[in-house]
């Protein structure tokens, strides 16, 4: 059985959250060829749904409604970010059940851990005696930024000067700032910025260190447009073309759970090419939003309110905008009177939370005896397959309150 792998370890390698060693197992993500290619498959094709669901949302109409974004919001996802797709990068939180992927989420929005899963592999594999990976995610991560950057490019600047913009106390700063370091010595000068430290001048936007060219964003959308007052110069330039910003906000759409709830209730993805509804129809759990009326459910209309009240233990609600799990209530593991709760909370702001069916995909047994959860996140570059955030949960659900785990993977992607 592998030994633990060290705290000082982990930290120096960036490997934290919060200025702590992430908790994290010595076994890693293994799939088989058949396990691989379902996971690819799923990605791309809910990617290219994702593309669809955005393409709707900039026509307008009921499906943009269906999202409830306010007037400064839904402006800045309709601003231009210049370059094309509307989606380059993304992690979709996905669980397997009976060999079939289902995706969770689809996070657009400040993606993180990509350095979180290069390091960890790193680590096992010099255990193993093996090579280093011939291309790491963050690797991968910087070709990307820099694609989108040649396509946007208004500079002629070969080697753009890179940002990577948080606020300066967000728990994941040493993975971000790991991911600087890589940048750099790429040839890409790049520093974490704190958006409150960004100023416009000229026409250009401008950081601590003088001007920035190309801003990756990981800074949360929501956070963003509630202190929007302190970051004036930052949503300038992710609107203004000041410079080129890859995790716009036109990803929102996306990151939202609302997109699993069009792309899974008929009666918001009738806008969709049946073809791409069909590819995505097993990937995606039984999703819809909350607001009072009938819906389908296991072949047969009921009242929403009605059913989730009877059958709280098939069930998660979640807030459609929340991140980090915050505000996910499970039914299996909420007593009768929270679930009522939570479902009268739901309901009182309808259209901002969404129902999901509760996923169980079975628990495997690890080499230390113990049965976890296994979630294959899939990080996704244009709609392919990049690698994986894998994490072993005690339960069905990783939330802020779960007890999880982050594993080193042993998955080459092509």
């Amino acid at each position: 059985m592998e030994t633990p792998f060290d705290s000082v370890d982990l930290l120096s390698r960036g490997v934290s959250f919060g200025g702590r060693p992430l908790p994290c197992l010595p076994y890693p993500l293994q799939l088989d060829p058949e396990a691989l290619e379902a996971i690819s498959k799923c990605a791309e094709a809910v990617w290219k749904a994702a593309e669809a669901v955005t393409d709707a949302f900039l026509t307008g109409g009921p499906l943009r409604a269906a999202f409830g974004y306010d007037p400064p919001h839904e402006a800045a996802i309709l601003a231009d970010p210049g370059y094309a797709p509307h989606i380059p990068l993304g992690r979709m939180d996905l669980f397997v059940v009976d060999g079939v992927p289902k995706v969770m989420e689809f996070n657009t929005d400040g993606t993180a851990g990509w350095h979180y899963t290069a390091a960890l592999t790193a680590l096992w594999r010099e255990r193993q005696g093996l090579p280093p990976e011939e291309r790491p995610l963050p690797e991968r991560l910087l070709e990307e930024l820099l694609a989108c950057f040649r396509r946007w490019d208004r500079t002629g600047v070969d080697r753009p000067t890179i940002a990577l913009v948080d606020w300066a106390d967000v728990g994941t700063r040493a993975e971000q700032e790991a991911l600087a370091d890589l940048f750099a010595s790429r040839g890409c000068p790049a520093s974490v910025v704190d958006p409150r430290e960004l100023r416009k001048a000229g026409g250009r936007l401008l950081g601590p260190r003088g001007e920035i060219h190309l801003v990756y964003r990981r800074l949360v959308s929501e956070e963003a447009f509630q202190r929007a007052r302190e970051i004036g110069p930052f949503l300038e330039a992710c609107t203004d073309g000041s410079a080129c910003v890859v995790g716009s906000f036109r990803t929102d759409p996306a990151w939202s759970k609302t997109l699993l709830a069009v792309l899974s209730d008929p009666s918001l993805s009738a806008p969709l090419p049946r073809p791409l509804r069909e590819a995505v129809a097993g990937h995606v759990p039984w999703t819809r939003l909350v607001r009072e009326g009938e819906v389908e459910y296991a072949g047969t209309r009921r009242d929403l309110r009605s059913l989730l009240l009877s059958d709280r233990e098939s069930f998660l609600l979640k807030p459609a905008r929340g991140y980090e799990g915050r505000g996910l209530v499970a039914g299996p593991y909420a007593s009768p009177s929270q679930w009522a709760s939570a479902v009268e909370r739901a309901f009182a702001r309808p259209g901002t939370w969404v129902v999901q069916e509760f996923l169980r995909p079975g628990a495997t047994a690890f080499p230390d005896g113990v049965r976890r959860c296994l979630q294959p996140g899939a990080y996704v570059l244009e709609g392919r397959l990049a690698g994986f955030l894998a994490r072993a949960s005690q339960t069905e659900v990783i939330a802020p309150d779960s007890l999880d785990w982050y594993l080193p993977s042993a998955v080459e992607i092509p």
